[in-house]
Order: structure tokens, then sequence, then C-alpha cells
């Protein structure tokens, strides 16, 4: 019967699983497990400012996003100072309790949070998944208790992926020597893809070798389209989707202008951009495809559809105005304000105090231009970081990688600068996960088909649909189980 006999890929991919099981069973050596969070995903300290990133305190995301926009685009920034990943006890959780008592009876149950890291990544987006994995690989009657310690790795998302991605390497030679580990598995949401990839890459920080697999959970391979249309459109599309997402909205700065003040500071995010492979998502005012091979160059062009744009007449007039145009100097904002109340005073009578105002008005026109070509000019560095990025990155995967993505939600596919104003982004049901375009998602499935060759595992596809799940809350139970069936593959691979 044609159907029961194996094919030679098959035979040897099982094979190859029977060897690996057989490996780990006679070793025994541990095989741990480093997650690594998406963008705004880690809680940070901002150290100079002695301020919280934290994402799992509501009272903490309202603040930021009621801060004027300059101010918050000046603390997050990475020119003000240095971030510190929160290392602190988390609560105890039951769940947890045969593990860490097998591993160490003496040991406090909070110690998940401070020597694994986990108090660094948002307990909201990833607690569950981390316990899954815990419990799941390190209990039962043929599991060895913490032969597979899950750790997390928080990281400065505002700093460029280099930057995580280097630290990530620390991260992984310190847990194999703490465990006698002769490799770890890497398991990735978001942007913690790039990080990894890039931390694996020989042109990275080249620690393929010391990483036996990685699971990659909807990974912006080639970039996100709406992280073009909030500089150029601002985030109202953002904040009509329930109430997290317009707070965090309201932390983007609300306008384009503010979104672009505030993005200006950081690195990370910039790299998020849609890059240099993502082709057919844009096009000019006339309708007409932007190559994606010049995208970069149209991105720092300084033309109303770059990101850093000139600001407009009726733009510059609101935020000069505001608090935006304000002198640094206590004595001269007390001066311009005796004008305006003089002049209020005199009902606009007495010539001089007039031109005494148009000139503070011009003033401060002024200063608020200065401050916008300084956040331009940051820009444009960034976007000089993010072409590197892509181009030392694009098409590369570890040598065994597994993809999971989301589609099934509406997304951001595209943007028509052709269209009427509100109408230019283009959507699409079933596009992605919300986030993520489905064509970006895939773009690491070839690449990560040549890389296992005829090795691939025939029993777990190497890019699955994990359905129409939203991009920062994919971790369900179900989705657990995916990326535990793979590590699994991993561990007992030769």
């Amino acid at each position: 019967m044609a159907e029961d006999v194996l094919s030679a890929r098959e035979i040897e991919a099982a094979r190859i699983f029977e060897q690996g099981k057989e490996n780990t069973v006679r070793t025994r050596k541990p095989v741990p497990v480093i997650f690594v969070p998406g963008v705004m995903g880690s809680r940070l300290r901002l150290v100079a400012h002695n301020e919280l990133w934290d994402p799992d305190s509501k009272p903490n995301m309202i603040g930021w996003a009621m801060r004027p926009v300059e101010r918050a685009a000046e603390m997050l920034s990475v020119r003000t100072g240095m971030a510190e990943v929160l290392s602190e006890p988390i609560g105890f959780d039951g769940r947890l309790v045969d593990v860490w008592r097998a591993v160490d009876p003496e040991a406090d149950p909070s110690f998940y949070g401070r020597h694994r890291g986990w108090s660094g990544a948002s307990r909201n987006y990833y607690r569950e998944v981390l316990v899954a994995l815990e419990t799941a690989l390190n209990q039962g009657r043929e599991i060895v208790p913490g032969e597979c310690p899950v750790y997390a790795f928080g990281y400065d998302w505002r700093r460029t992926v280099s930057h995580a991605a280097t630290l990530l390497a620390r991260r992984v030679r310190y847990v194999i020597g703490k465990h006698g580990a002769d490799k770890v598995v890497l398991v990735t949401h978001s942007m913690g893809g790039l990080v990894a990839r890039y931390a694996c890459a020989p042109s990275g920080c080249g620690i393929a070798g010391l990483v036996k697999g990685v699971v990659h959970v909807v990974q912006p391979c080639d970039g996100a389209v709406v992280a073009y249309r909030r500089f150029v459109e601002g985030v109202g599309v953002d904040r009509r989707s329930g109430f997290e997402n317009a707070v965090l909205a309201s932390i983007l700065g609300g306008s384009w202008w503010g979104y672009t003040m505030l993005m200006s500071g950081t690195e990370g995010p910039l790299q998020l951009m849609p890059n240099h492979v993502y082709d057919g998502w844009l096009t000019d005012p006339e309708g007409r495809p932007v190559p994606a091979g010049s995208i970069y160059a149209y991105y720092a062009s300084g033309g109303p559809q770059s990101v850093v744009p000139a600001l407009p007449v009726n733009e510059l007039a609101t935020l000069a105005s505001k608090s935006f145009g304000d002198s640094p100097e206590a004595v001269r904002r007390a001066a311009e304000a005796r004008i305006i109340e003089l002049d209020e005073e005199w009902g606009g009578r007495v010539p001089h105090i007039h031109a005494m105002r148009e000139v503070a008005d011009r003033a401060r026109a002024a200063r608020a231009l200065a401050r916008w070509d300084v956040y331009r000019a940051a820009l444009r560095g960034g976007l000089l970081t993010a072409q590197a990025l892509h181009q030392l990155i694009a098409g590369y995967a570890h040598p065994r990688t597994f993809m999971l993505y989301a589609r099934g939600r509406r997304t951001e596919v595209g943007y028509r600068w052709d269209r009427q104003q509100g109408l230019r982004a283009e959507q699409q049901d079933g596009g992605g996960d919300g986030t993520v375009p489905i064509a970006s998602a895939r773009g690491l499935d070839d690449a990560v088909a040549a890389q296992w060759g005829a090795r691939a595992w025939e029993r777990l596809p190497l890019a699955v649909d994990i359905g129409a799940l939203e991009h920062s809350a994919c971790f369900t139970p179900a989705v657990n189980s995916m990326i535990l069936d793979r590590i699994q593959a991993i561990r007992q691979l030769p």
C-alpha cells in the first residue's frame, strides 16, 4: 500500500528524532529556554528620571498618557539616560511549587522574578507562557526537575536591536555556564525575533552555535506598515480599538508630530519599519509604487511623505503656541507672559506692546523650529541604524527555526498617498494579526525551509498559522502547547 511506505526524508527525520531522544536520555544535560519579549514588553526603570516603564501597572501607563508629549519624549529618549530592566521578587504561583522545590528545596519561590529574569518581562503579556513552559518542561515521570529551566530576557527596547542582541548573547553564555549546558533554545515574541536573529547571525553576534533552535512567534520579519502610518498620520486609528489601545495611543503622542517627537529619541521601534525586502506596500501621491530598494531614501527625504518632514505652517503655529515653543530661561518665559498680560490689559491699543508680542511670538516659533530640527536629525540617525540592521539580517534564519504567525484579523497591509486623507491606510480583512501583515510575518518561510533542507522536521510544520489572534495577545493555551511541542522537538535533535 503506497500510503504505508515512508519516504526517505521521513525515515531520516525519525532517525534524527530517536537519536536525539537517546542522546537526551543518556546525557541528561540541561537544555535551558530563554524567552525574548517584544517591543515595549520589558519592564524598565529610567534611571535619570527615576521613572518606571511598567506595562503591568495601569496607573503607570495612564501617567505616561497624561504627560505632555515633549516631556514623554525627553524621558523616553535614549540620549537622556540609561534604563535598567526590573529585577524583583514576583508573586508566588502555586503552579510552580513542585518545580522550584525539586530544583532547590530551600529556594524562595520568588527566585523566578530575580534569578530567572521573569520580573523584567510584562506579566500581563508573558507570565502564562513562562509558567506553561516551566511546568511542562520540568515535571513528569520522564522529566528530571530543572533539566529545562525557563528564563526571560527583558531588555531596553528603546535602544537598537543590535544592543539588545549583544546583551542576549551575554545572557546565553551565562545561562549555559550556570547550568553546565551545551546550548539553549530561544523563544521570541514580535521584535524579540529580530533581537534573536541578530544575536545568532554570523555578521551579528555569531552565537548560532550556542543555540540549539529557535521558535519565533508573530515576528515582523520585514516590518509593519503601522509603524510607518503612525509617523505620517498619527495614532487616530489605534484609539478606536479598546481602552488599552487608546491609552497606548495617547502615550505614543496622539498626533503625527507627537509620535515623531516620541520616536525620535528611540532606536528599536524605528527598526520595525517596513524594510527593503517588503515590496509593493507603499505608493507615492501619483499612485506609483515606491520601490522597496529605495525605501530608506524615501523615509529620510524630508518631504511630506517621509518620516522627517518639515513642520507645515499650521502645525508650527499650533506647536509654537504650546509649551513646545517655550524658552528654557525662566526670565524669558516670565517676560513673554507679562507682554501678553499687558496686551490684554490695554486691549491691543498700545502699539509698542503689540509689537513686543509679535517679537515674542516669532521667538517662540523659532524655538519650535529649532527643536523640531533636533528631532529630525535624531530620526535620520535612527533610520541609518535601521537600514544597517535590515541589510544585515534580511533573509537570515537560525538553522533550526520554527515560525508561528497569525492571520485572520483586519490588518494594515499598505499605504496609498494617492487616496484621500483618512483613507490612505490600506486595511485587509484576514491580512495578519492586527499589527504585522501576513506577508511580513511569513517573510522568512523560504529561508527557514532552506536552512533545514533534507533534515526538515516532518512531524511539525516549520511555519504554522495559529489563527485569528491579536499580535500582543497571542499566547493562548493552544499556542503555548505549540511552542512546547517545538521546544521538545528541538531538544531531541542531535
